[in-house]
């Protein structure tokens, strides 16, 4: 692999990250650009934290089991920083920071990538690259509806039709682990298995706290397409906190319903997350083309309390890896339009060369100036996903035009070369 076997570096990367190349990165642009004007039609403004913060910060409201996912090191004032894990502590940490009450509600959303330590396997991603939204200031049932509207319209401008958004809310489970009579202690090994979607340690556990209720429970958190069940269900059971979380999520769901996305939501009451900091609804977003989330969000009312305002909230992020892994290319292309010429031939007046790129730039078209062998331009157009390549004579009066798809050249002047892009630049 060395040319040289002088001064070799690693030729790797620390597991869990990877490089990205240019499609890709144009590919994840569009996506960009299409969910911030959704963001934006709703008034989100973006913010940006830093990528490093205090661990104490950091790690407030994450939860013991999340401790060891933080990848922490030493600031030069000895004070030990971790980078975020996710952005709705930063964001929290920011509100309580920066934002005066009279401001609220505020409504912020973001584009970054937060990191997590993971166990040394291949194929473990160390960085999450997200995009989501925060409503901040407000603890009525619209601005969960809100949000959710927000994230449907975005899944469907990016042309989702096979996705399932799962709601679950962490009231009715905690009515459940009433019902149950379980203590604290128990009632956290549930939701920690909830969480792992061990269903086979939740039974065998349920079967030794109450037999009589384990196929009742179990029957609860499969996921159902209406909420006909669960209130028929927790109608016999008769608990408060499960019927005041029943009537929020109804209420929710109803409105959801009215807005027409009904098709596209069910009901999952074992969505639970490995953040402590959820307070009540809870969410999930699925697709059919992959079996990785690709999203997810829900309330968390206590957490900017930590950081010095008790003030109620609600937010979501999307996996932008997941999201572009589980499109349809076909989606991106009317996005990605842009023309791209690939520009060889004579040197001898570099300035005159330039200078004619630059007006082939001016109709709209890309332009990448060849560096290699004239022979092999044709296949290396194709190969750099250009449409077409031109090589100039030495004194820039005449062009051989290369078509990158099949390798059909045509020669023409180049007042006529510079019309024929005219043309090629509208199709």
């Amino acid at each position: 692999m060395f040319e040289s076997d002088q001064e070799n570096l690693i030729v790797k990367l620390p597991y869990g990250f990877r490089d990205v190349f240019p499609t890709e990165c144009r590919e994840r642009k569009v996506i960009v650009d299409i969910i911030g004007q959704q963001f934006r039609q709703w008034g989100y403004g973006e913010v940006k934290t830093p990528a490093v913060e205090y661990t104490k910060n950091i790690s407030t409201g994450a939860g013991d089991s999340w401790s060891h996912k933080l990848i922490n090191f030493f600031d030069i004032d000895g004070s030990l920083v971790s980078l975020r894990a996710d952005m709705t502590i930063p964001i929290a940490r920011l509100v309580g920071m920066r934002i005066k009450r009279p401001q609220l509600p505020v409504r912020f959303c973001y584009f970054a990538n937060s990191f997590r330590q993971s166990a040394l396997q291949e194929g473990v991603k160390r960085v999450y690259s997200q995009a989501g939204l925060e409503l901040i200031g407000t603890d009525s049932f619209t601005a969960d509806v809100e949000i959710l509207t927000i994230l449907n319209k975005v899944l469907r401008v990016l042309g989702f039709k096979q996705y399932k958004i799962g709601l679950g809310q962490l009231q009715i489970i905690e009515g459940l682990c009433e019902w149950l009579g379980l203590g604290p202690k128990d009632s956290r090994f549930l939701k920690e298995s909830l969480v792992k979607k061990n269903f086979v340690l939740i039974s065998e556990f349920l079967e030794g706290v109450d037999k009589s209720k384990t196929d009742l429970f179990m029957s609860l958190i499969k996921p159902q397409q209406d909420l006909n069940f669960l209130k028929k269900v927790l109608a016999r059971i008769n608990i408060s906190r499960a019927d005041k979380g029943l009537a929020y999520l109804e209420r929710v769901y109803r409105v959801l319903e009215e807005l027409g996305f009904g098709p596209n939501l069910l009901i999952d009451l074992s969505i639970l997350r490995e953040f402590d900091y959820y307070s009540g609804l809870l969410f999930e977003v699925y697709s059919a083309l992959t079996t990785d989330l690709i999203g997810n969000g829900g309330r968390y009312d206590g957490l900017i309390r930590k950081f010095g305002m008790g003030v109620a909230a609600t937010g979501f992020a999307l996996d932008l890896d997941m999201l572009h892994k589980s499109m349809d290319s076909s989606i991106l292309a009317p996005f990605m339009k842009d023309f791209k010429l690939l520009l060889g031939g004579s040197r001898s007046d570099y300035a005159a060369f330039v200078k004619l790129s630059e007006k082939v730039r001016e109709k709209g078209i890309n332009v990448e100036l060849y560096e290699g062998k004239i022979e092999d331009i044709g296949p290396q157009a194709q190969l750099r996903e250009a449409g077409l390549a031109a090589v100039m004579s030495g004194d820039l009066s005449r062009v051989t035009v290369i078509q990158a798809q099949d390798g059909n050249r045509t020669e023409m002047t180049t007042q006529d070369f510079l019309k024929y892009l005219d043309g090629t630049n509208k199709t």
